[in-house]
């Protein structure tokens, strides 16, 4: 993986803080908390299977720049297209495009472009909110979580299904090994917070009955 932040700037022609209070609410609902390293702010979301996903943004006259990147404050790599990391990257920009695709709609012709190359500027990380941030507005965050919820109902379906296939295998002494299993168990642990928890929960005990089969199977096998 290449190291650094990629970058994305969006002009604007709106009241500097709608385009802040935007971010906020997608900070809020993507579960985003604010760090501090060495006086600089930052905002993080720490998972166990994809890791840390990290964010910056800067508010100019005309001008959001948001910094995204995963790894560490202090080793940071970028959202490429290279194939290392990519299903921590994949995931990140995957939930990245509803805010990009908001802050675009803010009278800015044409997408956000990768300019990974670029300086944040002097903005402020608050976007210029010095004296405090501004509450959500319900009708923003409920967007962004909406986006989250449906993101989680994916993959509750999507742990269900792998954990039955495994199950099905199972039978007929095929098993998918110890990373699938940590996938369904990742995915079930994002899905239990949907509205589909069913399959998350199905997908706990189903992937529990497998890896069950998969002990006693190997218990035989050492036994004869």
């Amino acid at each position: 993986m290449k190291k650094g932040k990629s970058t994305y700037q969006f002009p604007i022609n709106v009241d500097p803080n709608v385009a802040h209070q935007t971010i906020m609410n997608w900070l809020g609902a993507n579960s985003f908390e604010l760090k501090q390293k060495d006086g600089q702010y930052y905002y993080q979301y720490s998972d166990p299977i994809v890791g840390k996903r990290l964010f910056e943004f800067y508010l100019q006259p005309g001008m959001v720049t948001i910094n995204a990147y995963i790894g560490k404050y202090k080793k940071p790599y970028l959202l490429d297209d290279s194939f290392a990391g990519s299903v921590p990257k994949s995931a990140y920009k995957q939930i990245l495009a509803p805010l990009f695709q908001t802050l675009s709609s803010y009278n800015v012709p044409g997408q956000p472009g990768d300019v990974s190359s670029a300086a944040p500027g002097n903005g402020s990380p608050y976007g210029g909110a010095a004296t405090g941030w501004p509450q959500p507005a319900p009708n923003d965050y409920g967007d962004f979580a909406g986006s989250a919820e449906k993101t989680n109902e994916k993959l509750a379906i999507a742990g269900f299904v792998i954990s039955i296939i495994g199950l099905l295998l199972s039978f007929v002494g095929y098993t998918y090994g110890v990373l699938l299993y940590v996938l369904e168990f990742y995915f079930a642990s994002r899905g239990i917070r949907s509205k589909r928890k069913g399959f998350a929960i199905a997908t706990y005990v189903v992937a529990g009955v497998s890896i069950l089969i998969l002990v006693g199977t190997i218990f035989l096998y050492a036994l004869l």
